[in-house]
């Protein structure tokens, strides 16, 4: 009896040191970054407004959170400008912290990160030249010459309404191309090269903005509500918890909605969990 008691003792104590061993490994990313001095988060700076290069700085919506949170650690943001399609195989070489660059939270990168609460509207269009006439919705991308960017969200978007196309009896796409950028994707639009872009709404919202005339937007791609999130690795709950907090509170006291007309000229409502479907 004292010996089974003396077992189910080392027992307990070993579940609670591997208990006590995990949360210090989850806690360790905040340690590093503290003793670092310097918050390290991966981006795509051409992505207006979310990241972009303007006068030799990363400025944006992305940046401006991102100091933030680096503020509430005590440290400094630094931000790696790093290629899209390779962007979360970077984060677990450990090239960067976490990804804080427009990123549309879905379920094959909820496989693979860690994502935050939503903090602004990923949801799909289609981005057109303001003088064809030739679209009336999303059918009438069948046939057509469509651009997307490599490794985005949309890329998957537009291979699932293919696939509703065809069920409907309607030929699938002429082609889709893809591009490491979305600026040239739009100037491709521009000369012809494509006859539809497909992207998120509040990031072609901007672009409209600052090209006045030359283009317009139409919905019917997409069903789904997206969203953009933060990513982390799996194990980085601690880090994620920063975020989420301070995401939060930018929320509740009027912050967040300030850097959203700052950056997107409108507000814009999201979630404080992500939700259940996502693209």
């Amino acid at each position: 009896m004292l010996r089974r008691t003396l077992l189910h003792a080392a027992g307990a104590a070993g579940v609670a040191t591997l208990a006590t061993s995990r949360r210090a490994r989850a806690d360790d990313i905040l340690a590093t970054i503290k003793a670092r001095g310097t918050l390290i988060v991966g981006v795509e700076a051409a992505y207006v407004p979310f990241c972009f290069f303007k006068d030799g700085k990363i400025v944006g919506y992305d940046p401006d959170i991102t100091a933030l949170g680096a503020a509430r650690l005590g440290v400094t943001p630094r931000e790696v400008d790093t290629a899209w399609n390779g962007i979360i195989p970077a984060l677990y070489e450990k090239k960067f912290d976490c990804i804080i660059s427009g990123m549309t939270i879905t379920k094959a990168r909820s496989e693979k990160v860690l994502f935050s609460m939503p903090y602004a509207d990923a949801s799909n269009v289609m981005f057109l030249r303001a003088d064809d006439t030739r679209f009336r919705d999303g059918d009438d991308m069948s046939g057509k010459i469509v651009g997307v960017q490599l490794g985005g969200a949309a890329a998957n978007v537009v291979k699932n309404f293919e696939l509703k196309l065809k069920a409907k009896g309607l030929p699938g796409y002429k082609e889709v191309k893809e591009y490491e950028h979305y600026p040239e994707a739009y100037q491709d639009l521009l000369n012809k090269r494509l006859d539809v872009v497909v992207n998120t709404i509040s990031t072609l919202i901007v672009v409209m903005h600052d090209a006045p005339g030359k283009f317009k937007i139409l919905p019917g791609v997409s069903d789904i509500k997206a969203y953009f999130g933060m990513a982390f690795r799996k194990e980085d709950v601690a880090l994620q918890q920063v975020f989420n907090t301070l995401l939060a509170t930018m929320k509740q006291d009027g912050r967040l909605t300030e850097l959203q007309k700052k950056w997107f000229g409108t507000a814009m409502e999201t979630p404080n969990t992500i939700p259940a479907e996502m693209p």
